[in-house]
Formats: structure tokens, C-alpha cells, sequence
């Protein structure tokens, strides 16, 4: 099991959520499917290279896949599958861009709640029936029924969706929303075959093992070993590679090792002290795409949590860890420091609105006797408390994420080293999310959070997504936050929009409500005779196919 699979704040969606956004209204004008399209002179195609080896990349990737749909996909391989087969509306696109998929072109009226998308005339399933609004209104309806318990739950729960005719669909928004664009990288699903399954049937109907999608390639093969996929031929452009095979692993050494014999051309899902290594071998290189998960501390910010209640307390636990040192420990240093909860790499984030908080155990410790703690018999107490505190830092199990479980290591020993009397505890994945973290049941929790590529925090920080369903599982409760974080998702010019980040960032700062550790890489190592695949930022490990159809194999090197 890879990073994002142990834990995403609240419901497991936000990686599909509306919390991952596009990049401001500014840039979101009507494009066209031809703005898509690879260029035959492209680096890595053909003509430009033309020893290339016909044969399919290979590569090894951690876990196995379960359920190979948009409505369904329940780990990493399965949104890698379903990255590979299916297609949204639009899709990512070089240098922070949103490009056409299965839109043509759309646009946003003046209030900022309706939009408008009009789809390809070519748009085809992989079975040859085409492909209309009324599937992408099947797929969002889905998604927003009570009853669907899927991947993206909750996720389009403000917004209606309603088929204007068979080309074109529109999207009216409760609230707008600036990031709203990159909703629609949403793959669709085909309505024709499985829109009479009942929902509590979606996850074991055979459609999960074979799919009919609408994405540049077929999956043709699937066991519990290994998937092979062949190019697509339903009228789009056509991949340079004739196919990609994914072989299925349970253990990470047996991955590594057949890496190391040749038997792969690529390798995913690694501890990342294991991907730098393998990254170091001749003919071999490790492509590090800068994720906008967060790794960070929880706090649990309840009122029957008066350790936290503090700023003072909180920012002290902050100074406390050496987070450069756990960056190079837990992650091989395949990550970015993390200042706050927006990525140093955003067109939103202002690092003067949110200075670095410096590695400082004495400073912490003033910190904590300024707020009031005191220390007897080697432990530290809260304010007129004669009890020592304890406090239990949960964080995923080391075979789900390593990465995780070493940085919750870190922070315990940290703590530890200015007194702190601290406990690491490392659950399950389903145990650390659904019996703990998710509802409230934790005092501290090591855990990833989705942020996504144009930052929303709102589902995150909100009081009301506390007990409205949203990701709020710190239980935070302020007012003049709610207030700044609907701001900075609301649609504006790019100054409006950095002026309502800059004030959110301010905020967040003075209240240090997370603490934040790193925005780990999501790394690959591949051999060099993989061309094509350029590094960009990435919601989902599965973005890293964002440009699948330039890729081809060299035999020149």
C-alpha cells in the first residue's frame, strides 16, 4: 500500500474532491480539444527519436488493484488503472494548465456558478457507443447520491448537474468556486452499462475487473498479478508506446529486487529510502513530482483537549522538531519543507504571510513554561495540573506507509528530547482513519492531507465540516478562519485571489492549528530508456500519467 492510501483527512475522497482545484479563474477561458493533442515533433515522439523500441513498458507497483472504475477505485493501482482507461471532460496539463479531454470547450458565467461544457464530437467509449452528457451526469449523480459510499462521496454534494442536450452539459455551483475546473478532471462513467447496477453493487459488479472506459488505453488482461493494457483506438490521439504492463507486488523487496534484475523498466509504491537507491543504479533515474499532499501533526482541538487549547503550545511543539533531519531520515529527502498547508510551489502561497517556525528545542521549551507548563520529576504538566501528560501520537502502520510511520518516529523522539513524555502508535489503514482519526477518537495523529493543486482548505479548516461530513477531524472552531477560507475559494481576479490567500496564511500562522512537516515527492525510478515523462505537480500519484501519450521506449542507450 502506497502513501495516499493510509490516509486522506475524513472520508477517504479528498483526492477527488472539490479541495483539489485548478488554477484560478484568470487562466480558466474556454480551450479547445486540439490544445490537447501532442505534437508529432514533441520530444520523445517518433520523428524525434526514431530508434524507438516497440514493445510495452513494464512497471512494478506495490498492491494490487480491486476494482478498476471511476465509482469504485478503492487503492493506488486501481486509480492508476482507471488514470489509464478513463477520461475526464478535461485533464491536466503542462505548467499548471487544464487542457481539453472529453470537453471540447466550456465556459463560466459572470456570477460564477454556472458552467457551461460542450463535449467532443468524437467522444467515444472503448466499445464504440458514444459518449454524451447524459454518462457525465450519471457519474456526478452518482457521486452525490446518499447512498453511494465510493471513493468520492460528499464530494459534489453542492453542486446540480443537468444535460442540456447530448453534447452539452452544465454545472450550477451552490457556491462558487475558483478551483472548480479541476473538478472536471473526474473521470466519467458509461451509463449504458452500468447505470441500472445498484449502488450497493457497484464495488463487486464485473464491470470493476473489466472496464470500458473512454482514456487513451484498453485494460485487456487483469488477475491479481498483472494488468496489460494496449493503446486505444476510439478517435483520439494514439500513444507512442503499443501497450504498458503493471505487475502486481505484496512485497516491496521482491519489487526492488526485480527491479534491480532488469525485469522492470519501472518501479512505484517503494519506501523512499529504497526508491533513492534504486534511483543511483546505471541507467536509471528517479523522477521525484512534487505532490500537494501534506504530511503533517493533528491536533485534536476538541474542548476536552486542553493541551492544545494554547497557540503558544502548539508553535512550541512545532520548533520542537527537526523537520529538515526528519526529511532527510523519513523521506531519503524526496520532499519540501512545508511551512503551512499551502505548497511553497502554489501561485497562492506568500511566505512572508507565514514565516518558517526555526528548529528550536530551547525556545520550545521557554515556549511551554511561557504558556503556563510546568516540569516535575522529569514530565512536563498542564496549568494547575498534578498529572504528568502522556501524549499518544498515532500514525499509520509501517507496511502502509513507511514514510508516515518513520516520520511519527521522528516527531515522538523529538518530543522526547525536550521532555515531553510521547508514544508512538502505529495502526492499521482502516483502524487509524475509520476507528480513530476520522471521528475524533485521537489526541495526536501523524497523518497526509490532501490539499490539492489550487489549495481549498475549506473542507479541511471549516467549523461546520466538523459534523457536516467534511475533513474537519480536528474539530477547529473559529470564525474569523471560516470567514478567510471562504474568501480564498471564492472566484476573483489573480490579485483578488493572492490578497485573500495572503490574509488566510496570516491567520493560519497566528493560530497554528497543524502542524506542518513536508510535502513529500511522489517518486518513480524509471530506466532511461523511458522517454517523455516530464515532472509536474501532482494531486495523486496517478497524475504522473498526465502525459502517457508522449511516452516511448529508446533502444539508442
Amino acid at each position: 500500500m502506497t502513501r495516499t492510501d493510509s490516509f486522506v483527512v475524513g472520508t477517504l475522497t479528498l483526492l477527488l474532491a472539490l479541495v483539489a482545484g485548478a488554477i484560478g479563474i484568470p487562466s480558466l477561458q474556454a480551450q479547445t480539444a486540439a490544445d490537447a493533442r501532442p505534437s508529432p515533433s514533441a520530444p520523445g515522439s517518433p520523428s524525434a527519436s526514431p530508434s524507438a523500441q516497440m514493445r510495452p513498458y513494464v512497471e512494478g507497483v506495490l498492491g494490487a488493484p480491486v476494482s478498476v472504475s471511476p465509482l469504485t477505485a478503492q487503492n493506488q493501482s486501481d486509480r492508476d488503472l482507471v488514470a489509464l482507461v478513463f477520461a475526464g471532460l478535461v485533464r491536466n496539463g503542462p505548467n499548471g494548465t487544464i487542457v481539453p479531454d472529453m470537453a471540447t470547450r466550456w465556459s463560466v458565467d459572470a456570477s460564477g456558478r454556472t458552467w457551461t461544457v460542450e463535449l467532443r464530437e468524437d467522444a467515444r467509449w472503448q466499445d464504440g457507443e458514444p459518449l454524451t452528457s447524459t454518462d457525465v451526469a450519471f457519474t456526478i449523480r452518482t457521486l452525490q447520491d446518499p447512498a453511494y459510499r465510493g471513493p468520492a462521496a460528499g464530494s459534489w454534494s453542492e453542486v446540480t448537474v443537468r444535460a442540456v442536450s447530448a453534447r452539452v452539459v452544465a454545472f450550477t455551483l451552490a457556491t462558487p468556486l475558483a478551483g472548480f475546473l479541476q473538478a472536471l478532471t473526474q473521470p466519467i462513467a458509461p451509463a449504458h452499462l452500468i447505470a441500472d447496477v445498484p449502488l450497493d453493487q457497484l464495488a463487486a459488479h464485473p464491470f470493476g475487473r473489466k472496464p470500458v472506459g473512454s482514456g487513451p488505453f484498453v485494460l485487456v488482461s487483469l488477475t491479481d498479478q498483472a494488468a496489460v493494457l494496449e493503446p486505444a483506438t476510439s478517435m483520439r490521439p494514439m500513444p507512442y508506446l503499443p501497450g504498458i504492463e503493471f505487475r502486481f507486488y505484496r512485497d516491496p523487496a521482491h519489487l526492488a529486487a526485480d527491479y534491480r534484475d532488469g525485469t522492470l523498466d519501472g518501479a512505484f509504491g517503494v519506501a523512499p529510502q529504497v526508491a533513492a537507491e534504486l534511483g543511483r543504479l546505471p541507467g536509471s533515474r528517479a523522477l521525484r513530482y512534487p505532490a500537494t499532499t501534506l504530511s503533517a501533526v493533528v491536533l485534536n482541538l476538541r474542548a476536552d483537549h486542553p493541551e492544545f487549547r494554547d497557540a503558544r503550545v502548539r508553535t512550541a511543539l512545532l520548533a520542537a522538531i527537526d523537520r529538515v533531519g526528519l526529511i532527510g531520515r523519513a523521506y531519503a529527502g524526496a520532499a519540501s519543507p512545508a511551512n503551512g498547508p499551502i505548497p511553497a510551489g502554489s501561485p497562492w502561497f506568500d511566505g512572508s504571510a507565514d514565516p518558517p517556525v526555526r528548529f528550536d528545542r530551547k525556545a520550545a521549551r521557554a515556549a511551554l513554561k511561557a504558556a503556563g507548563w510546568t516540569t516535575k520529576s522529569g514530565a512536563w504538566r498542564l496549568p494547575k495540573s498534578t498529572k504528568a501528560l502522556t501524549l499518544e501520537v498515532l500514525s499509520p502502520d509501517e507496511l502502509a506507509n513507511p514514510a508516515l510511520f518513520a516520520a511519527a518516529e521522528e516527531v515522538v523522539q523529538d518530543w522526547s528530547a525536550i521532555g515531553l513524555k510521547a508514544k508512538h502508535v502505529a495502526l492499521p489503514p482502516g483502524e487509524f482513519v475509520r476507528e480513530r482519526v476520522g471521528v475524533g477518537g485521537f489526541q495526536v495523529a501523524v497523518a497526509d492531507i490532501a490539499v490539492g493543486l489550487d489549495p481549498d482548505l475549506y473542507p479541511l479548516l471549516a467549523s461546520s465540516q466538523t459534523v457536516s461530513g467534511g475533513s474537519n477531524v480536528a474539530g477547529l472552531q473559529d470564525p474569523v478562519l471560516d470567514a478567510l477560507l471562504v474568501a480564498a475559494r471564492s472566484p476573483g481576479t489573480t490579485d483578488q485571489r493572492r490578497a485573500a490567500y495572503r490574509a488566510l496564511q496570516v491567520r493560519l500562522a497566528k493560530g497554528r492549528y497543524l502542524l506542518p512537516l513536508a510535502f513529500p515527492d511522489e517518486v518513480v525510478v524509471v530506466r532511461n530508456t523511458l522517454e517523455g515523462p516530464a515532472v509536474r505537480p501532482v494531486a495523486d500519484p496517478s497524475d504522473r500519467f498526465w502525459d502517457v501519450l508522449t511516452w516511448r521506449l529508446a533502444v539508442d542507450r
